[in-house]
């Protein structure tokens, strides 16, 4: 059984240490986010392994927060006129950004012996990129201009285009690793380009 006051004293005491952190980084040339991991590794197994043992439960939920409201930040971060004077290098950059990554590390790992299978579901998973970091560098250097708002849609976008893909090519391992039955692809881009259109 979990004691709340514990949780609320660890959660506290998380909030406090990434303040004191932050405000560390700011007067220091380090990126915050670097610190910030800094202080995860100390606190975390590999350091001084302070967390209670039940902290681990959290993080499913602690990440899903956390991508929520980076989601919504680089989603503000798209207004209409950004769309319109860089939605086509955005969308191309992100496009190449994604494919290329998948494949290379497809291939890669195809010609290292891997199996088909696997290297299409490692080549999927390899599109996944870090939002939160790029975001927060981004912030903490005030950077402005074309480079930045360009650079924003990219990693705002990448990542839809990298779940588009990896469940894609997780169809297409499951169909080389199965009865191949290739009809999995076809529900898969039925499915992914009706969610699209809905959404659009």
């Amino acid at each position: 059984m979990q004691d709340p006051a514990l949780t609320l004293v660890v959660i506290g005491g998380f909030m406090l240490l990434g303040l004191l952190t932050d405000l560390l980084g700011r007067h220091t040339p380090l990126p915050r986010v670097t610190l910030l991991l800094l202080l995860g590794v100390l606190i975390g197994p590999a350091g001084f392994d302070v967390l209670p043992p039940h902290s681990a439960t959290w993080f499913p939920v602690a990440a899903d927060m956390a991508l929520v409201m980076v989601g919504f930040l680089l989603g503000g971060s798209l207004t209409r006129a950004s769309l319109v004077s860089h939605g086509r290098d955005v969308l191309w950059m992100s496009v190449v950004l994604v494919v290329s990554t998948a494949a290379l590390v497809a291939l890669g790992l195809t010609a290292l012996g891997v199996p088909v299978a696997l290297a299409l579901v490692l080549g999927g998973i390899a599109t996944a990129t870090d939002p939160a970091a790029t975001l927060d560098v981004v912030g903490e250097s005030r950077a402005r201009g074309p480079f930045t708002t360009v650079l924003r849609g990219i990693v705002a976008v990448d990542d839809a285009w990298g779940l588009i893909l990896f469940s894609l090519l997780l169809c297409g391992a499951g169909a080389l690793h199965g009865n191949g039955d290739w009809s999995l692809l076809l529900d898969a881009a039925w499915e992914m380009g009706g969610a699209l259109l809905l959404g659009v």
